[in-house]
């Protein structure tokens, strides 16, 4: 897509801009700004592994806000500013869920076959949750079947069918971190009436949504990310977004060509981050951010690759054999990528079990960050495998605090 009105900006001037919307240059947020700036992210990626003795969500708040993981989570399912839904598993702007719904509302569609047999436990668990407020699957007894990765209980898919139906919403997680669901008229009575909103409303909202969580990207990247709002499970989806990313883009966003990076790239962004450019121009003090792998920073791996300079994988699935890491964390330094960190909790320590450096660090900076991570997590310690440098060895290792 051209934009030959476009301005033009240097590879280091984007990712600046890129980090300053995403809520990685600066201070953390405080904790008294936090609950505003939130939403601003669009969307937070739930994910359940806790190797480093956090989760993904958590991760990504403390690379944001000085507030502990708790404020994260009473943000969204007690002070409900944002609504956890199902497929894919997200912390959502809840002024988006009627747009997104739609592509929650096909589900029901595409499993009528398979929902039949499940009738019964469906009505079984909905007179529970109606009796006794909200339930997780572990509440109930009931047989396994296919579904997931390999099986699960015939009450997980029954609270999943109710889910699509509208019926019930995600209210809050266990310590566990089990989903428990409750009613919708309780949860997000919003949602109780919905209505399939206008085609032309939805097309632009797919794409106003897929610029809000990337804040800046091509066409293509938008157009991949758009297919994602739109709901991959409906088939082939990218070829439509694509087709609906050019119509809009051009009435919706503004441009910018990179000049430095090969081919000279049109990137897209939202008018509403056009302060961006403002505060990416000035220089500010930042602490060393550790980004989780499913953050909103990651959400286009492509861009990643493009304006950073290296691919990055997410091996948590990959083969041991195969893999050089497992839950490698992006290190943001001065507006900058500069390496991954792997780390993992052993009876009371964070151990570092990769760090694979590609720009020197602040090893000050750095240090604090590792250590602010083991400390929320419980670690009394750092520790390292045989991996690191001896100034990296000693710049990190310790006790948390000291």
């Amino acid at each position: 897509m051209n934009a030959p009105s476009a301005r033009r900006v240097g590879q280091a001037e984007l990712r600046a801009f890129l980090f300053d919307r995403l809520g990685l240059r600066g201070s953390f947020w405080p904790a008294a700004d936090a609950a505003a700036a939130l939403p601003g992210l669009g969307m937070v990626q739930i994910d359940s592994i806790r190797v480093t003795g956090l989760r993904n969500q958590e991760l990504a708040w403390l690379a944001r806000a000085d507030a502990p993981p708790s404020a994260f989570y009473d943000l969204l399912y007690r002070q409900g500013m944002m609504l956890e839904t199902h497929y894919p598993l997200f912390a959502t702007r809840r002024d988006w869920l009627a747009h997104l719904w739609v592509g929650f509302a096909d589900m029901p569609e595409r499993w009528r076959a398979e929902r039949k047999e499940f009738r019964p436990v469906m009505r079984r668990v909905l007179r529970h949750i109606h009796e006794h407020g909200p339930a997780t699957a572990a509440d109930f007894a009931a047989e396994r079947v296919p579904g997931g990765f390999n099986t699960v209980k015939a009450t997980t898919k029954a609270l999943e069918f109710l889910f699509t139906d509208r019926v019930l919403q995600i209210a809050g997680r266990t310590p566990h971190f089990h989903r428990a669901f409750d009613l919708t008229a309780r949860v997000a009575p919003e949602l109780a009436a919905w209505r399939r909103p206008p085609a032309a409303d939805y097309r632009r909202f797919v794409v106003d949504s897929a610029l809000a969580v990337l804040k800046v990207g091509t066409a293509e990247q938008i157009a991949q990310r758009a297919a994602i709002h739109h709901g991959q499970w409906r088939g082939q989806v990218l070829k439509p977004m694509r087709a609906v990313v050019d119509r809009l883009l051009p009435e919706i966003a503004r441009a910018v060509t990179v000049a430095d990076l090969p081919g000279e790239p049109v990137y897209w962004y939202g008018a509403a981050d056009e302060a961006g450019w403002e505060s990416a121009a000035r220089a500010v003090a930042s602490p060393v951010r550790i980004v989780p792998p499913l953050d909103n920073l990651m959400f286009s791996r492509k861009r990643f690759s493009a304006l950073f300079g290296f691919d990055y994988k997410f091996e948590a699935y990959t083969p041991v054999a195969d893999r050089r890491f497992y839950f490698a964390l992006p290190l943001v330094q001065d507006d900058d990528v500069i390496g991954l960190v792997d780390a993992c909790t052993r009876d009371g320590r964070w151990e570092l079990v990769g760090l694979e450096l590609r720009r020197p660090p602040d090893l000050d900076r750095l240090r604090a960050a590792i250590h602010r991570l083991a400390d929320v997590a419980g670690a009394g310690k750092v520790t390292a495998t045989s991996g690191l440098g001896r100034a990296e060895r000693r710049a990190l290792v310790g006790k948390v605090g000291r």
